[in-house]
């Protein structure tokens, strides 16, 4: 199998043994996402799936205090409304057969199905990078849970990297547009912990990633698993207790802490 199957089937494999933790209150408990309950978490991972086997959600009127910026938002909640009337073992079950089903269709895809163009959270791209996508939000929503329920894991693997792939994919964007560092100014960010990187950032016309900085405006150095709660808009930078280590411009360093999500 094409290695980016393969991920995201270990994070199947990594969700499917975490879910065995979980008891039936905790799955009813509220998560650490607003309005959604630990249950809504497994329904949306469950509901995107059966969505991608070709199944409809719910098609009737959704509660009117809703106001839905795209329609990715929309599908979801229309996936909640369906999944939200099963009981938790009722949803546990779906999750196993889904898992099962969409595991036998993507083991047998062929380099041409994955190469092929369509439609992705991202605008049209190959198949293979909606999988790239579906690994990161999947590790996310896992780490949702466990932050939910205190049960801390999965922390590092090729799981961990991928999705961690898909930031460094927007670091510019990240401290270009969001940070809005000024032009002349760089940053070097370094992970330590379950996963390791490094990245050299100077803003010109562009936020870019470069070798090597010489002497940059600031550095930060965090824990890998705190990085992505911070890029995913999970945690407030400023109420997180765990440590961020900066050297130089204090400013910055604030500035680019502050604005690290990028999806939420």
């Amino acid at each position: 199998m094409d290695p980016v199957v393969t991920t995201l089937l270990a994070e199947w494999d990594a969700l499917s043994a975490f879910i065995t933790q979980i008891t039936e209150d905790q799955w009813l408990q509220p998560s650490i996402l607003p309005h959604w309950t630990n249950f809504d978490i497994l329904a949306h991972i469950v509901g995107t799936e059966l969505f991608l086997s070709g199944a409809a959600p719910f098609d009737g009127p959704l509660p009117t205090d809703r106001h839905y910026t795209n329609e990715i938002a929309e599908l979801n909640d229309r996936w909640l409304v369906t999944l939200r009337q099963l009981s938790v073992n009722e949803l546990l079950a779906s999750y196993h057969n889904t898992i099962a089903q969409r595991t036998q269709a993507l083991s047998i895809l062929t380099d041409a199905e994955l190469d092929a163009t369509g439609w992705t959270p991202i605008g049209q791209a190959p198949f293979r990078r909606f999988l790239q996508i579906r690994i990161f939000d999947c590790w996310v929503h896992e780490q949702d849970l466990r932050r939910s329920l205190r049960l801390p894991g999965h922390e590092s693997g090729a799981v961990v990297e991928a999705s961690i792939d898909e930031v460094e994919r927007a670091i510019g964007y990240i401290i270009g547009k969001q940070a809005r560092l000024p032009q002349g100014s760089s940053v070097v960010i370094s992970l330590t912990g379950g996963a390791t990187r490094t990245w050299n950032v100077e803003v010109g016309e562009r936020a870019r990633l470069v070798p090597s900085i010489e002497a940059p405006s600031c550095r930060l150095q965090m824990d890998s698993t705190l990085f992505m709660a911070l890029a995913c808009g999970r945690v407030d930078p400023h109420q997180t207790h765990d440590p961020i280590r900066i050297e130089g411009d204090q400013a910055i360093a604030n500035q680019i802490v502050t604005n690290l999500a990028f999806t939420i």
